[in-house]
């Protein structure tokens, strides 16, 4: 009787092993699923959540997951967010994350940028800010005035760079990221250097949108903006073709002709004096420091060449210019572009 009570023993020790052996390898085993990212919106309920997960297969054991849930009071505490699940997590690990909101930071890229629509559609491809909502922003005067600029300058706070955000991020956590962004690129020396050319950190941000637009070899640019320093300086039109192009809101063009340059435009400086309002698109960082560090010399005029290298001919007289200018005319002639 002994004995057979010692088997009993042994049996129920062993399946309670296993149940506990069972339990633990559902909640704390490997899981069989690759790297997966989750995206919670922040109007997230449970029910999307387990939806999103159950999308990823994520979730290997309903019961189980909705117990340790429930325990963990996921339903109360989710967090809106990027998540990037390693290979093999755990089910406690994944709750435990989800829980606790530790979300994946993001790396945002600005750059290539024109157009303010465009910057609003690049913020919005990578975080979770609206787009609409960002373009209003960037064209609401009132909001704008409060942090120092308007419709037409506001592209001047975003220096081009990866940014390491939360897809999450507020509006307003972002906009405070992106001052401190700036007042770091603007540093002492950089401000400096503005000054010595008479212009202020917007004006330098403006004019390199316009070098940048200019230029095929990174070389030329701060020639091309010493030209355009120079017209500043004697008062002279910038006369920039690529302003053209923005003020008809066609980057396309490639020959620019009497019929554009007469478009009554705050920003055609073949129409205006100075500087347009505002950048005609994010300039490189090192174009912006090409500007700061422009050429000293007598050049007012430059032309690409006539061989459609995509280099320059700069002269300092306009009768040289027009000589120049002709030869690249009859080049496109011969290629038969017209516009």
């Amino acid at each position: 009787m002994f004995k057979w009570l010692k088997y009993v023993l042994i049996s129920v020790l062993l399946s309670g092993a296993f149940v506990v052996y069972y339990a633990y390898s559902l909640l704390f085993g490997t899981a069989a699923f690759e790297q997966k990212t989750i995206y919670i919106k922040s109007d997230s309920s449970y029910n999307a959540l387990l939806e999103n997960l159950e999308k990823e297969d994520l979730i290997q054991n309903d019961k189980v997951f909705h117990l340790l849930a429930d325990k963990m009071n996921l339903k109360n505490n989710i967090y809106a967010g990027k998540y990037l699940i390693p290979k093999g997590t755990s089910l406690y690990d994944l709750v435990s994350m989800l829980r606790g909101g530790h979300q994946t930071p993001v790396k945002l890229i600005i750059n290539n940028v024109n157009f303010k629509s465009d910057l609003a559609a690049k913020i919005s491809g990578q975080i979770a800010l609206d787009s609409l909502s960002v373009y209003s922003f960037l064209n609401d005067e009132e909001q704008l005035k409060t942090i120092g600029y308007d419709k037409d300058n506001i592209l001047c706070l975003f220096i081009p760079n990866t940014y390491e955000v939360y897809w999450s991020i507020s509006q307003e956590a972002f906009l405070k990221k992106i001052k401190a962004e700036h007042a770091t690129f603007w540093n002492k020396s950089r401000t400096e250097k503005a000054n010595s050319l008479g212009l202020d950190e917007n004006e330098v941000f403006i004019l390199a949108s316009i070098v940048e637009k200019e230029y095929k070899y990174p070389e030329e640019r701060p020639r091309i903006a010493g030209v355009y320093i120079n017209r500043l300086a004697k008062g002279m039109k910038l006369q920039a073709d690529p302003t053209v192009k923005f003020a008809l809101g066609d980057l396309s063009l490639k020959r620019i002709l009497t019929v554009h340059t007469d478009y009554d435009n705050p920003y055609n400086t073949y129409f205006n004096l100075g500087l347009p309002p505002g950048p005609i698109c994010l300039p490189e960082t090192s174009t912006i420091d090409a500007v700061l560090n422009a050429e000293e010399h007598a050049y007012l005029y430059f032309c690409a060449k006539e061989d459609l290298s995509g280099y320059h001919v700069f002269n300092a007289t306009y009768t040289a210019h027009l000589q120049t200018a002709r030869l690249y005319q009859a080049a496109l002639n011969k290629l038969r572009i017209y516009e």
